[in-house]
């Protein structure tokens, strides 16, 4: 994997899409864009934006305000530079801090592996993020199964958390993790499917194959559990 830009931390990387990695994004983009109008989004926040590409494919999806927020200046900075539209802005914003609420509240919250970064402090996350939704908001995150062989080395492993630069607290999600968690924060309507196969980085060549045999596996479940994701979904 080549990092194309780090954090100021530098430990959150932006990597450079090669193989199936755009294809993989760009579904998860249609996705997330399918959920905030099966919500009926007027306003959507997207935690965790990193360079914008997310929130762009969301503003040009939906007739809806996208406001994407991040921690790191040096993300947002160049989600700024590269992605412009009406109803799009990226912001900085702490979700944990005194002005949780200084961009208001939103009818659909997302964001796309970013719940991991936060095990530490999931519980506090999750209830910050139905503070600042509307009665009956939706919230709709992808997550890394740890069940996953991928997953578990990356996750599981010293070797795979040091090729992959990971932080000391990000850890992967069982299902059974996030179905506790979700409501015990105060979100209802939680359901955690586990599905797609198509691991990032891969040669292009390998997509079509994949693609094939990927509802095989997403249709029993004696396969299903080793799928590389959990797509999350709640109501406030």
């Amino acid at each position: 994997m080549t990092i194309a830009l780090r954090d100021e931390r530098g430990f959150n990387q932006v990597f450079a899409p090669v193989g199936t990695t755009p294809f993989r994004a760009a579904r998860r983009h249609a996705w997330f864009a399918g959920e905030a109008r099966r919500a009926g989004a007027r306003r959507v926040l997207e935690i965790g934006c990193g360079t914008g590409e997310a929130a762009a494919a969301m503003a040009a999806a939906l007739d809806a305000e996208v406001v994407a927020v991040d921690l790191s200046e040096a993300f947002l900075a160049q989600a700024r530079a590269a992605h412009q539209a009406p109803n799009l802005r990226f912001e900085r914003l702490d979700l944990l801090g005194p002005d949780a609420l200084a961009l208001g509240r939103f009818d659909f919250v997302y964001g796309n592996g970013i719940l991991h970064h936060l095990v530490v402090q999931l519980d506090t996350v999750l209830r910050a993020l139905h503070g600042v939704s509307e009665a009956g908001g939706g919230l709709a995150f992808i997550e890394p199964n740890f069940a996953n062989p991928y997953c578990a080395f990356i996750f599981g492993t010293r070797v795979g958390r040091r090729w992959a630069h990971l932080e000391p607290d990000e850890m992967a999600f069982t299902r059974g993790e996030l179905l506790r968690v979700l409501p015990q924060a105060g979100w209802h309507e939680v359901a955690v499917q586990t599905r797609d196969f198509l691991l990032p980085g891969l040669p292009s060549a390998l997509t079509r194959p994949v693609l094939a045999v990927e509802p095989l596996l997403q249709a029993t479940a004696l396969t299903r559990w080793l799928a590389q994701s959990h797509f999350i979904t709640a109501r406030a």
